[in-house]
């Protein structure tokens, strides 16, 4: 059996069509991901709605065996307020939806209900775990999205649920939904060649595995529910981790570039012996300054930056009192954006 799982975010910044179109960020029908912005969000979560709103009728007790004659114009009903909802969640904001579509092992139970076209059940499989596992996709997607797009964008959870499809095509609905949150921002259109490039991107984001954790981590800090200290937080956090999960690539070029220029033994036995020396004793700002050196060799404000981010991360590390409002997230997030699209463009 198919599961479809749907995820939207309301994006704020520069992503949106001028004619008003869809846009296709990305699609890869080999791993079942679709992402795109869509001006009419509703009519990609128009399953998903459905979903909720009978989990709503069922906690309100609207529904009975047989049917009551009122059914459908009382899911109707719901499902229209539920879409009003979307729309005011939304606002103006673009909003980006993914899509994801991953073969499970269910089990339609027993006093499972048939519905006009669908069908109605609890618990035909788990339903948290997998999306769990698919969540770093979703979250590499927004990432990719936002380090092709070279724009500072953020993003507000509008909607996330699941369904399934059975194998004559019949949705099932396997009640467990997830809802979502509910500025003016301006807003510009997005270039063909930037859609090239946040394609691309995406393509490299949800291919690195190895850094799904850290893409995950990133990606709540630009929540726009999550406030300045936490977002600050997990930026740090998640470049910190960046840094080191990459540094022994780039530290061994450096070593090699160095090894290059003189073929003297001498000079790679003592080359050697300081790597020996300093395994697991370089700092944390050394290590930003060898990746720099391969990532963005003109960097010397970025070390600057970083030096001062660090700084601050210290200073509440020590207990010290700092104003959540004065954090430099921005500035730890514009870094994240960089090394991150840097590195996966240069190791595709």
């Amino acid at each position: 059996m198919r599961e479809i799982i749907i995820s939207a975010h309301a994006v704020q910044g520069d992503v949106h069509n001028p004619n008003g179109a869809e846009i296709v960020l990305y699609d890869n029908p080999a791993m079942g991901v679709r992402a795109t912005i869509a001006p009419d969000l509703n009519r990609h979560l128009d399953i998903i709605n459905r979903q909720l709103a009978l989990a709503s009728m069922l906690l309100r007790r609207m529904t009975g065996d047989p049917l009551r004659d009122n059914f459908q114009q009382n899911l109707k009903t719901q499902i229209e307020s539920i879409e009003r909802q979307r729309r005011d969640a939304s606002g103006a904001d673009p909003v980006v939806i993914v899509e994801i579509h991953k073969e499970v092992d269910a089990a339609i139970p027993a006093d499972a209900r048939s519905i006009d076209n669908f069908v109605l059940c609890f618990d035909a499989f788990d339903k948290n775990a997998l999306r769990s596992e698919l969540q770093s996709q979703v979250t590499a997607i927004l990432t990719g999205l936002r380090i092709g797009g070279g724009g500072n964008y953020r993003f507000r959870p509008i909607a996330d649920g699941s369904y399934l499809l059975n194998a004559q095509g019949q949705v099932v609905h396997s009640l467990a939904v997830g809802g979502g949150v509910g500025g003016v921002y301006v807003s510009t259109p997005l270039k063909d060649e930037q859609i090239a490039q946040i394609g691309r991107d995406i393509e490299l984001a949800v291919r690195n595995v190895e850094l799904s954790r850290v893409m995950r981590l990133y990606a709540h800090s630009l929540n726009t529910s999550t406030d300045n200290y936490r977002a600050f937080i997990s930026a740090w956090s998640a470049l910190e981790i960046l840094i080191a999960k990459i540094f022994p690539t780039y530290q061994e070029l450096l070593l090699r570039d160095l090894r290059g220029i003189i073929a003297a033994p001498g000079l790679h036995a003592y080359l050697d012996r300081i790597a020996d020396v300093m395994k697991d004793k370089h700092s944390l700002a050394d290590k930003f300054s060898v990746i720099s050196v391969f990532l963005d060799p003109e960097s010397e404000r970025d070390i600057e930056v970083f030096r001062g981010i660090k700084k601050t991360r210290d200073r509440i590390s020590h207990g010290e009192e700092i104003p959540y409002v004065h954090l430099p997230t921005s500035d730890v997030q514009n870094l994240f954006d960089k090394y991150l699209r840097n590195h996966v463009r240069r190791n595709p």
